[in-house]
């Protein structure tokens, strides 16, 4: 059972993440410190700033989900199915290696070689 991230802690993956980032993901989780950390962003509309986000932590099971403000570089991965994300990551959680990969490879890319 997922827990609800009421202090905010879990953000940090997020925000650590829109920096310049120097460590792969899946990151050491706030909570428990176990590398379990993970986060999604999800567009619903072509060029549309708005969306979702979800940030959770395999080790612990705290999440968070809420809107969310994208940044410009989000692409959402062709993988991922829109129909299948609920507010608690269990979709998520059982593509993780894939959005792990994607999220890697949009940070660390050189500009604009994602697919």
């Amino acid at each position: 059972m997922w827990q609800d991230d009421l202090d905010n802690r879990l953000m940090d993956i997020l925000e650590n993440a829109k920096m310049i980032n120097t460590e792969l993901f899946p990151v050491v989780c706030p909570y428990c410190g176990e590398r379990g950390g993970h986060f999604y962003l999800h567009r619903w509309k072509k060029e549309d700033p708005r969306g979702s986000m979800w940030v959770w932590c395999s080790a612990c099971r705290q999440s968070a989900h809420s809107r969310y403000r994208l940044p410009q570089w989000w692409k959402n991965p062709e993988k991922i199915d829109p129909q299948k994300l609920t507010y608690y990551p269990n979709y998520l959680e059982e593509n993780k290696s894939y959005i792990d990969e994607w999220v890697n490879e949009i940070l660390f890319a050189p500009y604009g070689s994602i697919k």
